[in-house]
């Protein structure tokens, strides 16, 4: 863990203390509400939660994740914290009913960048993967995803 005294300073001088007992990271966060802090004298970011359970408990063995009692990915508070593997953080997502929903397919799902439709012309259509990937802004590895019947597959595979 880089310089403790450094980090720490940084890390609890952004928090909000909400109703629950959360400690709310302010600062920047990623695509899941995950917040990230800066490593001192290096590129590398790394997830708060993670450093603040770090800075009250010790290092994090190799492999295993630092999950969250109160279901909130932006607290950094290391009461709400504990350690658990991957099988671990699914049983409690299962738990919490966080886990992935089957019927959250297409362009429902969150995380899609593509319509129907154009997943659609992605199947049906007869160009490269690499101008679909530039028409609709998305990778070369996407469009094979689709064609692979990987994703949407619930069109069918590529006629």
């Amino acid at each position: 863990m880089p310089q403790f005294k450094d980090i720490s300073e940084r890390l609890f001088s952004r928090i909000a203390i909400n109703d629950s007992g959360c400690w709310v990271w302010t600062g920047a966060k990623n695509e899941k509400g995950y917040g990230k802090i800066g490593l001192p004298r290096s590129s590398k970011t790394a997830r708060c939660h993670r450093v603040s359970y770090e800075l009250a408990n010790g290092p994090v063995p190799d492999g295993v994740m630092v999950l969250h009692r109160c279901d909130n990915p932006s607290c950094i508070n290391p009461e709400h914290l504990f350690l658990g593997t991957a099988q671990d953080n699914s049983i409690d997502m299962a738990t919490k009913g966080r886990n992935f929903v089957p019927d959250n397919r297409g362009e429902r799902a969150s995380w899609s960048k593509l319509t129907e439709e154009q997943a659609i012309d992605i199947m049906t259509r007869r160009i490269s993967a690499a101008k679909f990937a530039v028409l609709y802004g998305v990778s070369r590895s996407a469009i094979f995803r689709i064609w692979e019947g990987k994703n949407w597959r619930h069109l069918g595979n590529r006629s």
